[in-house]
């Protein structure tokens, strides 16, 4: 069965207290999933470096993995590669012993960004893993940039993987079963959520759990060995977690022609 995180923007949606992000872990701790995603948007700037400092030795008696997200992307407005934040998050995410990086791409160029650039401060990080995500914006939300990225990524061994987010591609008008077609040999976390549109804007529900669900049909494509995350509304219960954990693990009795190994 697949390893499932949860996000903490899943339980808080404003800047959060130490205390709040220590409940959030006991719950977790004490679910079915196997990790957390910390969000760095949701701790306060002032705040930042003593809570990951904290919160690693927790987290480590927890049991729980970590993914490390920022809303910082890996290249500026120019496509070039943002390279003292990227420096900045990377190094953050040792403090919490993160394996794993997750970014929005931002404005990548292949005829300007600089791939070998990337790889260089890469390698400065060898006990981490950058995972890229399809985010909610021009840039980083449409598929023909993030295909350009992964494919010349993947050119030059760049250690890079994606995060799919099932649901932002509906942000872009994007359909989330060709991305799928183009990007499942990329995917190492899969990010689920249902997106529905009501009066011109788009709104993040709870996964649905009929089994004929547009969600299901993606997710069985993808191996059960890649990590899952439930990055949508949940209440701060392990009751609540569980009920979406079970829901998630029993949709991987089967898996089709295009799952990964």
């Amino acid at each position: 069965m697949s390893a499932i995180y949860i996000p903490l923007n899943s339980f808080f949606d404003k800047k959060i207290s130490m205390k709040d992000l220590l409940q959030a872990i006991s719950i977790v701790g004490k679910s079915k999933a196997t990790g957390i995603e910390i969000r760095r948007e949701l701790i306060k700037e002032e705040d930042l470096l003593p809570v990951l400092q904290n919160i690693q030795p927790i987290l480590h008696k927890a049991d729980l993995y970590t993914v490390y997200s920022a809303p910082i992307p890996v290249w500026n407005n120019l496509g070039t590669v943002n390279e003292q934040a990227l420096h900045t998050v990377l190094e953050e995410s040792n403090f919490l012993s993160a394996q794993w990086v997750k970014l929005p791409l931002g404005h990548y160029d292949k005829k300007k960004s600089d791939l070998q650039a990337l790889g260089k401060i890469l390698k400065k990080y060898p006990n981490v893993s950058l995972l890229v995500e399809n985010d909610q914006t021009v840039e980083g939300g449409k598929i023909q940039p993030l295909a350009s990225f992964f494919e010349n990524a993947s050119i030059l061994g760049l250690k890079i993987r994606m995060t799919f987010d099932i649901g932002n591609w509906a942000f872009q008008q994007e359909d989330a079963y060709e991305a799928f077609q183009i990007f499942h040999p990329y995917i190492f976390y899969f990010h689920l959520k249902h997106v529905v549109k009501q009066d011109n804007l788009f709104f993040t529900v709870p996964l649905p759990p009929e089994q004929t669900a547009d969600w299901r049909r993606i997710d069985q494509g993808i191996s059960a060995s890649i990590p899952r995350a439930l990055e949508f509304s949940l209440e701060k219960s392990m009751e609540e977690i569980n009920k979406y954990i079970d829901i998630v693990q029993s949709n991987q009795g089967r898996e089709n022609s295009h799952a990964i190994n």
